[in-house]
């Protein structure tokens, strides 16, 4: 019957779902592929009440939870790496600058050399 009840679960997990969203550790470790003895150290970075809490003296962690805090992971990685992240960029310079500009002038073309290129070898 374990056999029975762990291949469901594998069928499930394959199929991207799950039969609960709050497990021990366990089944936790079972369905995502994290090892049971890393999330001790893993939870630390998790919220509590979003993907683990303490129930009883008894750790459980949420499947929903964790697919959740995990995706918000990557939006922030995606959008520090596409450089949509500017919050920490921006000045903090109350007072805005006005920079004059004459209507008039534009910038003139700089005629650039017509000679050929010479490539001499070493």
């Amino acid at each position: 019957m374990p056999n029975e009840s762990q291949a469901i679960i594998e069928l499930l997990h394959q199929m991207g779902l799950t039969p609960l969203d709050w497990v021990d550790a366990k089944q936790f470790a079972a369905l995502t592929g994290i090892a049971e003895q890393k999330l001790t150290h893993r939870k630390r970075e998790w919220p509590e009440n979003v993907v683990w809490m303490k129930q009883s003296g008894n750790l459980y962690y949420s499947i929903r939870g964790y697919n959740q805090w995990m995706t918000e992971q990557a939006d922030i990685r995606c959008r520090k790496a596409s450089g949509l992240d500017r919050e920490a960029s921006k000045s903090t310079l109350s007072a805005k600058r006005n920079i004059i500009q004459s209507r008039y002038r534009s910038q003139s073309l700089r005629r650039v050399s017509v000679l050929p290129l010479r490539l001499d070898a070493i």
